[in-house]
């Protein structure tokens, strides 16, 4: 007859436990205590995210354990020790990290460890099946991180309209829409204000953007004051309705915004510029001022007679 080392190690470790008091089975009977903090959360606005969770084994017996752990964490990532020994009456404490994919889905997600005792002082117990159980509540903050491609910078001239576009992508892990719209500061302001007249959002619809990793063209049209009398110095915000994009035009999402005065043009006749005709002529600048005093007597002469033969016919 042969006889399996399993069979042995059965029988032995039924005859240990069968040989046990009711009396004193509670306190030498295998047994594991497994307790880890009960929740944890992991932001993943940086990119990627992680948490550290502790837990604590506890032998209440008499004799020395080998627990083994094992992890359940769905499509999060975990990682700890496989296996533990603990002395009798004594506790152990071990720390395991949860991690979450780039991108993962806001919400709440639950993590599993199992603490199976093994050995009992040197002696398989497996097949008994003494373990315990612990349930970690892992969430996952939402997060919405936006950027914008947009000009440099925009000059223009009083009374002009400006249109302009501008791309804005969000990188996210939550459903949301938001709307994205334009703002316009002066030069050197921290909020924005009331619009000096003048400026006008002429955009056609809604610009809305639409997570989770959501990119949205945005086609603008501003109307600028046909009246300024002087350079008008500021910038433009084009944002979402939930990101505080820092008001001022040092922000991210700002560029600059410039619209110039109308040019007033007064016709110039004087030395300078019939100075340059006459030189082209072949005038020299020394006989210039007395062409240019002969030729006003000419005009005044000319008038004279004008006015004279009008009153000889009247």
């Amino acid at each position: 007859m042969v006889i399996r080392p399993f069979s042995v190690i059965f029988v032995t470790s039924l005859l240990l436990v069968c040989s046990i008091s009711p009396s004193s089975s509670a306190q030498i009977l295998p047994e594991a205590d497994l307790e880890c903090d009960d929740s944890t959360e992991i932001d993943l606005s940086g990119g990627t995210g992680s948490s550290l969770i502790s837990c604590e084994l506890t032998n209440p017996t008499s004799g020395a354990e080998t627990v083994e752990l094992s992890y359940q964490s769905g499509v999060l990532d975990t990682a700890g020790p496989e296996s533990v020994t603990v002395g009798g009456g004594q506790s152990v404490t071990f720390q395991i990290v949860i991690a979450s994919p780039t991108g993962q889905s806001a919400g709440t997600y639950e993590v599993n460890l199992s603490a199976v005792v093994t050995e009992w002082n040197g002696v398989p117990v497996s097949v008994f099946g003494f373990s315990d159980e612990e349930g970690i509540e892992v969430e996952v903050l939402p997060y919405t991180t936006c950027s914008s491609s947009r000009p440099s910078a925009i000059f223009a001239e009083a009374g002009e309209d400006v249109s302009f576009s501008v791309v804005y992508n969000c990188d996210s892990n939550e459903d949301s829409n938001m709307m994205v719209s334009l703002h316009l500061l002066k030069k050197g302001s921290t909020q924005e204000g009331m619009w000096p007249s003048g400026f006008n959002d002429m955009s056609e619809g809604d610009c809305n953007v639409q997570n989770p990793m959501g990119s949205v063209n945005c086609g603008f049209v501003l109307t600028t004051p046909s009246n300024l009398q002087e350079k008008w110095e500021g910038c433009l915000i084009v944002v979402d309705e939930e990101t505080n994009p820092g008001w001022s035009c040092s922000s991210d999402f700002a560029f600059t915004l410039t619209v110039n005065e109308k040019e007033t043009f007064v016709p110039s006749v004087g030395i300078d510029v019939n100075g340059t005709i006459l030189e082209d002529l072949g005038v020299t600048e020394e006989n210039q001022k007395y062409f240019i005093g002969g030729g006003a007597g000419l005009v005044i002469l000319f008038v004279s007679l004008v006015v004279l033969l009008r009153r000889r016919r009247g």
